[in-house]
């Protein structure tokens, strides 16, 4: 426990400890501590409320439909620029059209950057690098939208695959691997079974199918923000009413009927799940969104496990991105919570399709009925719910699952106490800190509407002012000039491969393209309607502030502290309850 000032002021409001641990470790300082950890806290809200003033010196993202000719003149210099970069690339991307069908094709395009926005043609990976057919070398920070933990073709995968392929691949029957391979993911996941599926959608929408098996309710909640595949069961969005609405053609309302979707770290919101615990057979989250990396509600995540469990609710965790990549034991391991279910797959198969579901037996053996002796009368004791898939246990899969386990076990030394400080992924989880501070740091000295939010290895680059606008895109275009490729999905990954070379390379490479787009002004000053409004925001959202903060007394007179000292301890915990709140709903990165 914490005991210092200092420490106790930073472990508040970064959130390392829950609001009651926060409490606790005040109410252990002394009398005088506790006024001087009051100024701290006083201090620090000041420092991070936003000066109208500093309104001023931000810049404002350019608009696509206000581009002036001079910006649509660099664009035209940029297409010349690039098509001689990657000539063989875009002859792929023009000839092939006709017949190949690609989603990313349409990714962000933008009708002035679209001669630009093309997938480049790669003719091999290695380590952290992809190679165009045009024989251009770039860092790749995709990760293979998550997949990639090790690096392309790590020594370890290809000689597994290798011996897999060696010794056959029949889909039917079971394999030495496919038992070893499920032994060591329970035993680093810390649950008691495991099921293979094909793909994280499938092992998702299957997670789904256990927990209403298991409950016998309907209803699924899930939370604004979060991604779990392209099951209909669970795809829909809130609309500004707070309905769940299908999320596009071809997908049934009826599906979205099904679902109650909350915001991420409300804690007013716990009560629509009590409302309505009879109907509700899971609570799906994604622990740390894929798309929103710094929302890390640690009390809310803990109360909502507590409510779960008290109303024969099935707690799953989606750990597609977080599962393996944040540790052996996933975001559990950062949040402390133990779900029902977790789903995995991205970097569990190290870049081959894989689904994983795995979970308490209670709900596990709802697959298979559960454990039996060949001998006597003994039967499988639960009925079934039907999960099936040519694919499930492709031995390629399978051994591929069975490479990356062992490779975790082989680095991890913590055993069953790993967790988010002390797995051996740690090391890659601080260099992506550090990257993305040093970034951020730029970005605020440059006055440049971008952050890059993080967890682990995953980082994103926000646009503040224009999530998918024109300056979006041309990051992404310009980073790729710069020997950098990203994904269309936003999502960036550092590998185990990765040096503190490339790392280097990455920040220079973003700074480079940034101060490009500052030389050819597509970040602006603000117009005086926009500077006025924003300075009106800014001014009620720092009334608000003050309002939540103790009076500047406490910490600036001292025989007012003294003579009020009961006041201040309820203020300090006014103040701690509301800041973590909001820092919870907010998404303040940890």
């Amino acid at each position: 426990m914490s005991t210092s000032v200092i420490d106790v002021t930073e472990n508040i409001l970064s959130k390392k400890i829950d609001k009651n641990e926060a409490l606790e470790n005040f109410k252990n300082l002394s009398d005088d501590d506790q006024k001087r950890l009051i100024g701290h806290i006083r201090s620090r809200i000041s420092d991070v409320s936003v000066n109208v003033e500093s309104v001023n010196r931000r810049l404002k993202s350019a608009y696509e439909l206000s581009l002036t000719e001079e910006q649509k003149n660099f664009i035209e210099e940029l297409t010349n620029q690039f098509e001689n970069h990657a000539p063989k690339s875009k002859a792929n991307a023009l000839k092939h059209q006709d017949y190949f069908v690609d989603q990313r094709k349409t990714a962000g395009l933008k009708k002035v950057l679209k001669s630009v926005q093309y997938q480049l043609t790669y003719e091999r990976a290695e380590g952290a690098y992809l190679y165009d057919i045009d024989g251009n070398r770039y860092i790749d920070i995709t990760g293979d939208n998550g997949v990639n933990l090790f690096g392309h073709q790590p020594e370890f995968m290809k000689k597994a695959l290798m011996e897999r392929m060696n010794n056959g691949y029949p889909l039917v029957g079971y394999s030495e691997d496919l038992f070893e391979a499920a032994r060591l993911i329970a035993e680093l996941t810390g649950h008691d079974r495991v099921v293979f599926a094909q793909s994280g959608t499938e092992s998702v929408m299957w997670a789904v199918r256990i927990a209403r098996a298991a409950t016998l309710k309907k209803k699924i909640v899930l939370f604004d923000g979060s991604y779990h595949g392209l099951s209909d069961a669970v795809l829909a969005f809130k609309d500004r009413k707070g309905s769940s609405m299908a999320a596009g053609l071809g997908m049934l309302q009826e599906f979205a009927d099904q679902l109650i979707i909350l915001d991420y770290g409300d804690t007013e919101q716990l009560q629509i799940i009590q409302d309505n615990a009879d109907d509700i057979a899971c609570v799906l989250v994604e622990p740390v969104q894929s798309r929103f990396p710094n929302r890390q509600p640690i009390q809310f995540l803990r109360d909502v496990r507590q409510l779960t469990l008290e109303n024969n609710i099935t707690l799953i965790f989606d750990e597609m991105i977080t599962g393996f990549r944040a540790g052996c034991r996933g975001a559990e391991g950062f949040y402390n919570v133990k779900p029902d279910i977790s789903t995995y797959g991205k970097v569990a198969g190290g870049g081959m399709p894989t689904g994983l579901i795995a979970g308490a037996a209670k709900f596990m053996d709802y697959v298979d009925g559960g454990t039996w002796s060949f001998e006597g009368d003994s039967m499988p004791k639960l009925k079934r719910t039907f999960l099936a898939g040519t694919h499930t246990q492709n031995p390629l899969k399978v051994a591929a699952c069975l490479a990356i386990a062992r490779e975790m076990k082989n680095r991890c030394k913590a055993g069953d106490n790993c967790n988010y400080q002390n797995c051996f992924l740690s090391e890659l989880n601080e260099k992506t800190e550090l990257l993305s501070k040093e970034l951020n740091q730029y970005f605020e000295s440059k006055n440049v509407p971008i952050v890059i939010e993080y967890f682990s290895s995953l980082f994103r680059f926000n646009i503040t002012d224009d999530e998918f606008g024109i300056t979006r895109e041309l990051l992404i275009v310009l980073l790729k000039l710069n020997g950098i490729e990203t994904s269309t999905s936003g999502n960036c990954f550092l590998t185990t491969e990765h040096s503190d070379g490339d790392i280097r390379g990455i920040i220079e490479a973003t700074q480079k393209s940034v101060e490009i787009m500052l030389e050819n002004n597509f970040f602006l000053p603000p117009t005086e309607e926009e500077l006025e409004e924003e300075k009106r925001k800014l001014a009620q959202a720092n009334d608000v502030r003050v309002v939540d903060a103790p009076p500047a007394e406490i910490h600036s007179n001292k025989s007012s502290v003294d003579n009020n000292d009961e006041d201040i301890r309820n203020q300090l915990k006014e103040l701690i309850l509301t800041d973590l709140k909001n820092r919870n709903s907010e998404g303040i990165q940890q």
